[in-house]
């Protein structure tokens, strides 16, 4: 997959996202089958696109992810920064968190189409965490889903 390609299924990813959230949201849905509702989960992901500014050109410049090795660790930081970020959105809109989304979603694909596509090959972080973006859309989207018992 070129790395536009990759970046187009990302952006789709999350429009899709933000769709199904709406969605969810008009059909009165206030909580997936994780806790969260569509204003949490796009609160979330807005938080990770932000942080994901920040943490790309470090990772590109050669330094390290601000990441735990121990996973413990790193899932009692995840949850307090995700924990954080639904915090700060108080009572926003969905409407207001999904354009907080976009306008990070797409400030970070100019980003990464400004980089060197050797950062899009599989293995590499850049790459891992745009695939892993798209997994973890398409999982928030199946938690928003209406079940079908």
């Amino acid at each position: 997959m070129s790395k536009e390609q990759l970046l187009q299924e990302f952006a789709q990813a999350y429009e899709h996202l933000m769709e199904t959230a709406t969605l969810a949201a008009q059909l009165g849905v206030t909580q997936g089958r994780d806790g969260w509702g569509p204003r949490e989960i796009v609160a979330h992901l807005a938080g990770w696109e932000v942080m994901a500014r920040v943490r790309i050109p470090r990772i590109v410049a050669g330094m390290p992810p601000a990441e735990f090795t121990d996973p413990t660790q790193q899932t009692m930081m995840n949850d307090a920064i995700n924990a954080a970020m639904v915090t700060l959105v108080g009572e926003q809109s969905l409407e207001t968190l999904c354009d907080m989304l976009r306008q990070a979603y797409q400030r970070n694909v100019e980003l990464l189409r400004s980089l060197d596509e050797r950062f899009f090959q599989p293995s590499d972080y850049v790459y891992e965490r745009t695939k892993a973006v798209i997994e973890h859309c398409h999982e928030h989207m199946q938690q928003l889903a209406p079940s079908h018992s």
